[in-house]
């Protein structure tokens, strides 16, 4: 089983790509029919956090497991995280006190973004909206490691199928079903619970990968079939049928469904892309190739500050005056901060870091 997973790296790149689409205002003058049709169809935000997160649980839990047979203590693994995900996130938090304070600073301070965003929500300019999902996968690097550490690889997987992906299913039903509509999709889409249902999938991944790796044509298979399952059960294909199908008529269809539906879309499809972007290059049809080339593994080992950096810099340029120009110089200031935090601040604490490891890789 390799160490280092090259289109992985691509795959983080297309990630964060597609949230960087996202934020792109479609107000500016001369955005294409086509391109807005495909972001209504695409949904580029959530699927590029989804697969954040299916990255994510895959990762970490291939690296614990490893860590575990090498018979490496967790702290070392949380220790690493720490210095991976903490100096440039406090780094910006510091600047954006002195460049634009307020409230929402405290709460991504302690890591509690998502939840401020559902119970203390504030109005207007959010420069640090972005941050709820690190929030989410700060939770979770947090706990998940513990598992495993108390309960062994095992216990572990048994409580991934029994206990978070149930949790995660059901209460976003129970939640649409007991509050209030606008409510229980942002709570959904939020709150930590919710949303580890990719990444408790994209860990199952991880202790799936001896056997997937065993048959890649069944991988590929599966990939393409969860890929293609995921986009039929898109909200606005089912949407649009259901309702129609649904015996008691459009108006009697139950909304309240609706956020727990969207997120299972969501996780299938990137569960899917995972799935075939871990089938070799060697696999016909496989999509390694084509993201391990240079460029994409580039912007993905860039990716964090990309997504970390990139909403202040477009609120700051793009949000007063909204023309193409302007988007331009929001990518370059993006693209240009995040490379030089990697190799200024980043890269020299992961080579610190590199001392409390047994050399995983694609952190």
């Amino acid at each position: 089983m390799p160490r280092h997973i090259p289109s992985l790296d691509g795959l983080r790149a297309i990630a964060v790509l597609l949230v960087l689409w996202c934020h792109v205002p479609v107000t500016l003058t001369g955005y294409p029919d086509w391109l807005l049709l495909a972001r209504w169809w695409l949904e580029p935000g959530d699927l590029g956090v989804e697969l954040f997160f299916a990255l994510s649980g895959f990762l970490i839990t291939r690296i614990l497991l490893a860590e575990q047979a090498a018979h490496q203590p967790v702290r070392w693994f949380l220790l690493r995280r720490m210095l991976r995900i903490f100096p440039i996130y406090y780094l910006l938090l510091l600047v954006m006190l002195f460049w634009r304070p307020g409230a929402e600073i405290g709460w991504c301070a302690l890591y509690l973004g998502n939840f401020a965003d559902v119970f203390s929500p504030t109005p207007g300019f959010k420069p640090l909206g972005h941050t709820w999902s690190l929030c989410v996968e700060e939770h979770f690097y947090l706990l998940w490691p513990m598992v495993i550490a108390c309960c062994g690889s095992a216990t572990g997987a048994r409580v991934l199928k029994w206990v978070v992906i149930p949790v995660a299913v059901v209460g976003a039903v129970l939640v649409g079903i007991l509050c209030e509509q606008r409510t229980a999709e942002l709570a959904v889409y939020r709150l930590s619970p919710f949303r580890f249902l990719t990444l408790a999938c994209g860990a199952l991944v991880a202790y799936a990968e001896p056997r997937l790796m065993r048959s890649p044509r069944r991988t590929f298979a599966m990939g393409v079939g969860l890929t293609v399952l995921g986009l039929l059960l898109h909200p606005h294909i089912w949407f649009a049928i259901l309702p129609i199908l649904w015996l008691g008529g459009v108006d009697s269809w139950p909304m309240e469904l609706a956020p727990a539906a969207i997120r299972i879309h969501v996780a299938i499809t990137s569960i899917g892309i995972l799935l075939w972007c871990l089938v070799p290059r060697s696999c016909l049809a496989s999509p390694a190739g084509v993201l391990a080339i240079s460029p994409l593994r580039a912007i993905g080992r860039i990716s964090y500050g990309l997504y970390l950096y990139h909403l202040p810099i477009f609120r700051s340029v793009i949000h007063s005056k909204q023309t193409w120009l302007s988007v331009l110089v929001a990518l370059v200031l993006t693209f240009a901060i995040a490379t030089a935090s990697y190799w200024l601040v980043e890269r020299p604490i992961l080579k610190y870091a590199a001392r409390f490891r047994n050399r995983p890789r694609n952190e």
